[in-house]
C-alpha cells in the first residue's frame, strides 16, 4: 500500500473502506470501479503499526432512494517506524 511510504515517522493514518460482506447485497448504486476491500484486509497492510483503533460496522444507507445496507472498516494507525 503506498500510503505508507507518503507518512512522516509518527504520522497518522484514518482510513475508512467499504468491505464486501457475503450477506449484504451490493448496493443498487454501487460502482462497478470501486476497490473491492474484504474484511480486515486493511490490518494486514498495517501489520507492522500501532493499530491505535479498529472497526467493522454495518449501517443502513438509503444513497439512492432504495433502502440498503453497507459494511466498512474503519483503522487508525500511527506510524512510530524510526527513519
Amino acid at each position: 500500500m503506498s500510503y505508507k511510504k507518503h507518512t512522516n515517522p509518527n504520522g497518522i493514518h484514518v482510513l475508512n473502506v467499504f468491505v464486501k460482506k457475503p450477506f449484504i447485497e451490493s448496493a443498487p448504486d454501487h460502482e462497478s470501479t470501486a476497490c473491492k476491500w474484504i474484511s480486515g484486509e486493511l490490518l494486514t497492510y498495517y501489520h507492522d503499526w500501532f493499530i491505535q483503533e479498529s472497526s467493522e460496522v454495518i449501517f443502513d444507507c438509503n444513497s439512492s432512494g432504495v433502502p440498503h445496507k453497507h459494511a466498512m472498516n474503519k483503522i487508525v494507525d500511527i506510524n512510530n517506524a524510526q527513519k
